[in-house]
């Protein structure tokens, strides 16, 4: 399934530092009470290309049926329930399923189970909760000797480590999950880690290795009918083109994935392909078409509730309306898709949302602003953190 891929930030050219005490903040009657880091550059010069656009790899979710299909009926038919859910991108619905079928699970049974349930935790934005069903399934699958399981689960928790930007664990398990993938002979399950493990090796910047294992991941993902993967390979190489400036190239790679994901009804692949598009038309300066192409992207991600990509593409429809000089259209954007990335706790595409909320406060002024903010939905507790965090990176902007 596909994971985390609209455009992103670059997490390995940022630090995270400086704890901020109090930071709730509320858009509509959600408070967000945990605390949280302000990410910094580590060097201006380095992370310079990335500031005004947030930039993702598509990672791609394990999914595991691990014979469930041929269990008995009172395990199988509610996890065929629970598929047909995912399928409908019905999350909770999918996940009472699951948790019917574990009830009458064997051990063996409920390492697909937990698997499942995380992977609908992770569309979801619930990634804390993600990582402990990951790692149950782990858990399970080693004591039962199954391989494709500890694989899946392994990747997962290495998805989820990219998406907080811990690009070191995230490669760890990343790799782990390959090398079992491999002794487990599922060739499908091999190109999805090799994918993964190369949008991490893209965001340490290194472009000749992550294409080469993006080719390699490819042509496993067309030999084996693997179609989902296909997407997935094409997105990831058009990611390294567009790194590398080569733009046009990256479009026609990119409208490649879109027509294969819109082919086979992969509506996770073609949302996040729509946003791709749309950040190499702002690169090409197009803004009126990266426009479209985001607001396509973030209506599709809302379709499907895939929260991290809603959140990736209400801050580049944001911070492409920054550039277009409309900053007063550019702040709810900003504002919604900061708590979202804040309350799943994702650190890759703060800094974006921030340096555009700065850009608008520094053009609108604090007043209107202000204003602003309170349509947006923050509580005034909300604004005051809000002007906190914006202070903060202005004092620290290039």
């Amino acid at each position: 399934m596909g994971g985390t891929s609209a455009e992103g930030f670059d997490p390995a050219a940022l630090l995270v530092i400086l704890l901020i005490a109090g930071v709730g903040v509320a858009l509509g009657i959600v408070a967000l009470r945990r605390r949280r880091r302000i990410p910094r550059w580590e060097k201006p010069e380095k992370v310079k290309k990335r500031l005004d656009v947030i930039r993702r790899g598509l990672d791609r979710m394990a999914e595991y049926a691990g014979g469930l299909r041929e269990s008995e009926a009172e395990v199988s038919q509610p996890f065929e329930l629970g598929r047909a859910a995912m399928t409908a991108c019905q999350w909770n619905q999918a996940t009472d399923h699951f948790r019917q079928a574990q009830a009458k699970a064997s051990r063996a049974q409920l390492v697909p189970l937990h698997n499942q349930v995380g992977v609908c935790y992770y569309i979801q934005g619930r990634l804390d909760q993600a990582v402990r069903e990951f790692r149950e399934s782990d858990r399970l699958a080693e004591y039962e000797g199954d391989r494709q399981g500890r694989a899946s689960a392994n990747n997962n928790i290495g998805v989820v480590r990219h998406e907080y930007g811990e690009l070191d664990s995230a490669l760890e398990e990343c790799r782990k999950a390959l090398a079992v993938a491999r002794e487990s002979g599922e060739q499908r399950l091999v190109a999805l880690c090799l994918g993964n493990i190369s949008n991490i090796q893209r965001d340490r910047g290194e472009l000749n290795k992550a294409l080469n294992l993006h080719e390699e991941a490819l042509a496993i993902a067309r030999q084996t009918g693997d179609e989902q993967g296909v997407v997935s390979g094409l997105g990831n190489i058009a990611s390294i083109y567009r790194d590398r400036g080569e733009l046009d190239q990256a479009l026609e790679r990119y409208a490649e994935a879109v027509a294969t994901a819109r082919k086979i009804q992969y509506n996770l692949g073609y949302a996040i392909e729509l946003g791709s598009i749309g950040g190499v038309y702002y690169d090409k300066g197009d803004l009126d078409r990266a426009l479209k192409f985001h607001e396509d992207a973030l209506a599709g991600a809302r379709k499907i509730g895939y929260r991290v990509a809603v959140a990736t593409e209400l801050g580049n429809t944001g911070l492409t309306h920054v550039k277009k000089g409309a900053h007063a259209l550019a702040v709810p954007n900003l504002v919604e898709s900061l708590t979202i990335f804040l309350a799943v706790g994702v650190v890759p595409g703060q800094l974006q949302d921030l340096l555009g909320l700065s850009n608008c406060d520094d053009w609108l002024g604090r007043e209107r602003t202000e204003a602003l903010f309170k349509q947006a939905g923050l509580t005034d507790e909300g604004t005051a953190e809000m002007f906190d965090r914006v202070d903060q990176i202005r004092r620290r902007r290039p």
